[in-house]
């Protein structure tokens, strides 16, 4: 029906065109150029109305596009997986020149140092298949907690190594030792592995108290610890003609033989923070007493040897004496408290 409709109109529009040119008087014009109008708008309607439903109304397509999130959705938001982490082919070497040192300059002006810090890792075959893992979680109603847990390191073969000369100086003044300086010769830590555990840092929850709260924990082994009294060559050789050796030492949960918390965030939390009291500023490490019922984890520390070496007289062979093993079946730490002020 709309067909028919549609090819009638421009007919008859043409006609009455015509027909209304004819004549020259301006009024005819006029109305002819009125009457031009209304059938073009009835034209328009016409083919409007005929046009299907759908056509009129075109669906708004999707947006793929990023939407910005409402507050109270992005405080929802919450990560899953965090980061994995691991160090390759890690050595810290000093110069002979200028070697590392690490100082403790205490109130009374005396100090102790450590220096030409050399330290070391060897690595997993697969640098990723043991990772550290670094993640933000969720405590419930306590603060968020940043977790660093450490590889699991089964096979051991993580392994660090430290050597460093020390000394003390019973008198600095200006940075310079202007007294007694004693040097007690080289420290040197091989084959250490840690085996699970990890360091877990959150804003404390004690009142009226500024600081980051810690928990901390790891199987612990070192293949040997050693003090060569007479130290270092200018070539890094170390004489070992006089030591004491401590070997096979091991630290673990005295109940699960894994990862011993020495500090737990939530029920054993340890403090770091910087205070200062009526004697002056002082850098605080602190492990609280329990906030619960809980026991304390224990631990247990076995010692495989214990040896002293000692320089034969008249070029005479070194004589070692070992004293053997030596074992701590159970023991807790309930609480600590360190402080470290600067030198006045």
């Amino acid at each position: 029906m709309s067909g028919p409709a549609i090819r009638m109109i421009p007919a008859a529009v043409a006609v009455r065109c015509r027909g209304l040119l004819r004549a020259d008087d301006l009024t005819s014009v006029l109305s002819a150029t009125r009457a031009m109008l209304a059938s073009a708008i009835a034209l328009a309607a016409l083919f409007a109305s005929s046009a299907p439903a759908h056509a009129l109304a075109e669906p708004v397509p999707a947006s793929h596009g990023m939407q910005p999130l409402q507050d109270d959705e992005l405080a929802a938001v919450r990560g899953a997986d965090g980061i994995a982490f691991n160090l390759s082919n890690f050595s810290l070497t000093s110069i002979a020149g200028d070697p590392l040192s690490l100082t403790y300059l205490s109130p009374n002006g005396s100090s102790l140092t450590l220096s030409g810090l050399d330290l070391s890792r060897t690595d997993d075959a697969d640098q990723f298949a043991d990772p550290y893992s670094l993640t933000l979680q969720s405590r419930g109603t306590l603060p968020d907690m940043i977790a660093i847990d450490f590889p699991l390191n089964a096979a051991g073969a993580q392994q660090w190594s430290l050597t460093a000369d020390f000394s003390n100086c019973d008198a600095v003044t200006a940075g310079v030792c202007t007294g007694t300086n004693f040097v007690g010769g080289t420290l040197q830590v091989l084959d250490l592995t840690m085996k699970g555990g990890g360091l877990y840092l959150s804003p404390t929850t004690l009142a009226d108290t500024q600081g980051i709260a810690f928990g901390f924990g790891t199987q612990l082994d070192i293949g040997s610890l050693s003090v060569y009294s007479h130290g270092r060559a200018a070539d890094g050789t170390i004489d070992t003609s006089d030591a004491l050796t401590i070997s096979g030492i091991h630290l673990a949960d005295a109940s699960t033989g894994g990862a011993w918390m020495l500090a737990d965030l939530t029920t054993h939390p340890g403090l770091i923070n910087a205070d200062t009291d009526a004697t002056g500023s002082y850098l605080h490490i602190q492990i609280g007493w329990p906030t619960t019922t809980d026991p304390v984890p224990a631990a247990t520390l076995s010692i495989a040897n214990i040896t002293f070496t000692t320089a034969g007289l008249n070029g005479a062979a070194p004589t070692t004496t070992s004293l053997g093993s030596a074992s701590i079946a159970s023991m807790q730490i309930n609480y600590v408290d360190i402080k470290f002020r600067t030198g006045q």
